[in-house]
């Protein structure tokens, strides 16, 4: 991927942006935790499509606020404390690598520090966020499996939520500047099942075919909805996903008329630089 700096970044900032892109290895393993929870596509379009790929160093600042604040906490962690460990084990032959922000000992917590909004972690908290119960699993895996390492086994998985976007407003919803997240554990025959699964599609994905598209919740995609609005009301009356639900409302209610909401791949469209770019096999030109 290459940086460039049409937003005229202040070259320190710039700088760094380009630097932490190009600090991104692999090391010894063929896949990390993150791609290998991601779609198989994604990892797919890296390796065909990676060097295509231009960005402009903003869109890049709050990868760089993470890190920055990574950093610092490095700093602070207290005796007994184990920061930014590096676990690698094989699954069926691909060798799965994981980087754990912290891992408290001796009780034994692993905790993932998210540098991210107030919706999201509202969101998470009400429903939980599975890519987060994914991650943590998986790290939990690789440290247990890991031969070199050598640590006890693992109680609690904590997801440390600071919330950027953090305000007065957020607190009359309960969220606090910084929220402290509990993961359920799964059972080791789940996280098991979950690798080989996973594994697989990416191994199928190593092929010069093009893998799948993304499935919806890898798209981040919203459904197509269809809004009853009525003359001088400013917002929807009501609002169905099953179009022949919208119709038989409509003929109960005559003046109300159908709004189509189309759906839409936020992420494609907004996030992915695959998608924004059109080199994703799957999006229309």
């Amino acid at each position: 991927m290459r940086i460039t700096n049409e937003s005229n970044l202040p070259e320190p900032l710039y700088q760094a942006i380009v630097a932490q892109q190009q600090q991104h290895s692999l090391g010894e393993a063929d896949i990390s935790c993150t791609q290998l929870i991601d779609a198989p596509l994604i990892a797919w379009m890296w390796r065909n499509y990676g060097d295509q790929v231009v960005e402009d160093a903003a869109g890049q600042l709050w990868a760089l606020y993470g890190s920055i604040a990574h950093s610092i906490l490095e700093g602070y962690a207290g005796a007994g404390h184990h920061v930014e460990t590096e676990a690698i084990a094989s699954v069926d032959g691909m060798r799965v690598s994981g980087h754990l922000d912290l891992l408290v000992m001796p009780d034994g917590t692993i905790q993932d520090y998210k540098f991210t909004s107030a919706w999201t972690v509202g969101e998470a908290k009400k429903q939980g966020k599975p890519e987060w119960e994914r991650q943590l699993n998986v790290y939990r895996y690789l440290l247990e499996q890991d031969a070199r390492l050598s640590f006890p086994p693992v109680k609690r998985l904590e997801i440390v939520a600071m919330l950027r976007d953090w305000g007065p407003r957020h607190a009359q919803d309960g969220l606090k500047p910084v929220e402290v997240i509990s993961i359920p554990l799964w059972e080791q025959e789940r996280v098991e099942a979950y690798l080989r699964e996973r594994v697989r599609l990416h191994q199928a994905a190593f092929s010069k075919e093009i893998p799948p598209q993304c499935s919806p919740e890898e798209r981040w995609a919203t459904p197509t909805t269809y809004a009853i609005v009525r003359p001088g009301r400013k917002t929807a009356v009501k609002v169905f996903q099953d179009k022949a639900e919208a119709e038989t409302w409509q003929q109960q209610s005559p003046a109300d008329a159908i709004e189509v909401r189309p759906g839409e791949d936020k992420r494609c469209l907004n996030y992915c630089p695959f998608g924004k770019q059109k080199l994703c096999p799957y999006v229309a030109e």
